[in-house]
């Protein structure tokens, strides 16, 4: 081939390319990668042929598709002068034009979560159920969240089987650079799904291919029995779970030895979630279980119906335990024995920083016991005593314990929906100035009658209205202070009435305490009370007042027999040899 560089004459800075096929010979072998030459192509052939070879090996030039020079019949090319690089002939021309299609067109490829949906869609199409929305967008996703999809049992082994099927296969074929995470699920909540034997049995499967799951949320999940029995077997061997939510899943005190197994086993849960059952006197067996347990760091056993012989077990547990850190008791039963079985372990824990005992029936006399406690305590930080029984007399008396206690760390007290006394505010200014220290607390008592003061909590647990209404009486007969409060002489009382009796004589009172008035006078349920149901209601409390004293003296004599050297009260004792009947022969 010979290759002629001349002018155009139409155009000064074009080049002209002349193709002679005449001085190339038939066997020549000088270009064995030209099989054919230019005199055998038609017009439009090689017109293809040489835009494309040009294009090929002159990318970075400037080039226009080539055209004819001379008539139909002249095999002359004029093309653009190249740029950078220049176009030189001695260069290869590669002429193999039959590839360039497949690799010019770009090769598309799914992204992971596509893979993971499709495979997804083919285990839902193959057990027979529709895909879920929901379970479609986790994929991709360091957390999985199914929470409250109430999925059936095909449908959740369709979410599980296909989540297994990833980690289990996972070898790198569809990796994305792009992707926001590296694949791995660190957080699996289904709560709200029914987990059957089988379903455990899939749960398992995922958290033995992908360890790295730290967090694991099994709230109402119907676990009691077999499942969670399949649970502690694998958690027993397992070290990746920290945190573990076993909420609300009806458990009572035959599952506690499997939660025994996951507390004294595990060496990796810092989290144990067991709030909303049904455990009781479970709390023995899991207070055995936390004297071996060292990793633990919270504990939330709070609405477990947790009294006496449960509470005085669980606390005997964590007395031993040296790790734990934060204990939720709240809505439980623990009264005075579980008072007097606190009192032992804060004497002797040193890792308990945070203590929740809300709503546990805590009395005066039990709360002497946990003030005890308190005094020889040097690590309990915060304690909640809200929603409790204490008369508020007895909050001063508390803070005047803790003033003169030394040793005691604690910083916050934690005593919402009870009312304090007029001591309360003056003791509490004392404390702080010596140390850091807050409390929450209601309204405070007035001194003296006055001007009726506001009561902004909506719950107030240790003031009686009806003993209020009463105690206003002073010396007057009955019948002289429903006369007193009758403003408009129709022999009835209204509610605006009886409040403004409250209001008058000083006493604070909300909405929900006269709610509980109007319901304990108004027995015919008309909306007033009439002079007979105003008696009724006096008779009745006094009933009530007798019963609290006999109350008071069983309570007296059960701290007697604590300075006796006995620790819990008679009631809670049980006989090492009862005396049986003799026989009647």
């Amino acid at each position: 081939m010979e290759i002629e560089y001349t002018q155009h004459s139409a155009s000064p800075v074009k080049r002209v390319i002349s193709v002679i096929p005449e001085v190339i010979p038939e066997d020549s072998e000088q270009l064995p990668e030209l099989e054919f030459t230019a005199s055998r192509l038609s017009r439009n052939e090689s017109r293809a042929m040489m835009s494309r070879a040009l294009s090929r090996n002159l990318t970075r030039a400037s080039l226009k598709i080539p055209s004819f020079v001379g008539g139909r019949s002249s095999k002359t090319f004029f093309v653009d002068p190249p740029t950078k690089p220049q176009f030189d002939p001695d260069d290869d021309y590669d002429f193999d034009f039959e590839s360039d299609e497949e690799e010019s067109s770009p090769i598309s490829y799914d992204s992971v979560e596509d893979v993971h949906r499709r495979a997804y869609k083919t285990f839902c199409k193959q057990l027979g159920v529709m895909p879920c929305s929901k379970v479609l967008r986790q994929f991709g996703k360091t957390s999985v969240n199914l929470a409250d999809l109430n999925l059936s049992n095909k449908e959740l082994k369709a979410a599980l089987m296909t989540f297994i099927n990833i980690f289990r296969d996972d070898d790198g074929d569809y990796s994305d650079e792009d992707s926001e995470n590296d694949g791995e699920i660190y957080e699996i909540n289904l709560s709200g799904n029914k987990l059957t034997t089988k379903e455990m049995e899939y749960v398992i499967d995922l958290l033995t291919v992908n360890k790295r799951v730290s967090n694991l949320v099994l709230s109402g999940c119907h676990l009691a029995g077999e499942s969670l029995d399949k649970l502690a077997d694998f958690l027993r061997k397992s070290n990746t779970i920290q945190k573990l939510d076993l909420s609300n899943n009806d458990l009572t005190d035959k599952d506690a030895e499997a939660l025994c197994k996951i507390i004294q086993d595990n060496e990796s849960i810092f989290e144990l979630i067991l709030a909303h059952n049904n455990l009781g006197e479970g709390g023995v067996a899991i207070g055995n279980a936390l004297e071996k347990n060292d990793t633990l760091r919270s504990l939330d056993l709070s609405w477990n119906h947790i009294r006496v012989i449960g509470a005085v077990g669980l606390a005997k547990g964590v007395q031993k335990n040296c790790h734990l850190e934060k204990l939720i008791l709240a809505w439980n039963g623990f009264g005075f024995e579980g008072s007097v079985a606190l009192k032992r372990l804060l004497e002797n824990n040193t890792s308990l920083l945070h203590l929740d005992l809300s709503c546990n029936r805590i009395h005066p006399p039990a709360l002497f016991e946990i003030i005890k406690g308190l005094e020889k305590n040097k690590t309990l930080s915060l304690l909640n005593l809200s929603q409790n029984p204490i008369t508020a007399p007895m909050t001063s008396i508390f803070l005047s314990r803790l003033l003169r206690a030394k040793h005691s760390g604690l910083q916050e007290l934690d005593l919402a929906g009870i009312v304090v006394d007029k001591e309360f505010e003056s003791v509490l200014e004392k404390i702080r100035e010596k140390r850091f220290f807050t409390v929450r607390y209601d309204t405070s008592l007035p001194v003296n009658k006055g001007a009726a003061v506001k009561v902004d909590p909506k719950n107030v647990f240790n003031i009686d209205p009806i003993r209020i209404l009463y105690f206003m009486k002073e010396h007057l007969r009955t019948i002289d202070l429903f006369l007193k409060f009758d403003k408009d002489s129709n022999n009835c009382l209204t509610r605006d009435e009886m409040q403004l009796a409250f209001e008058m004589e000083g006493y604070p009172i909300s909405q929900e305490a006269m709610d509980s008035v109007m319901s304990y006078l108004d027995t015919n349920k008309d909306g007033s009370v009439d002079l007979l149901e105003f008696i009724d209601g006096e008779r009745k409390l006094k009933r009530k007042l007798i019963q609290e004293r006999e109350e008071q003296k069983l309570r007296q004599s059960a701290e007697e027999e604590l300075r006796g050297g006995h620790e819990y009260s008679q009631a809670y004792r049980r006989p090492a040899n009862p005396k049986l009947p003799p026989i009647r022969k």
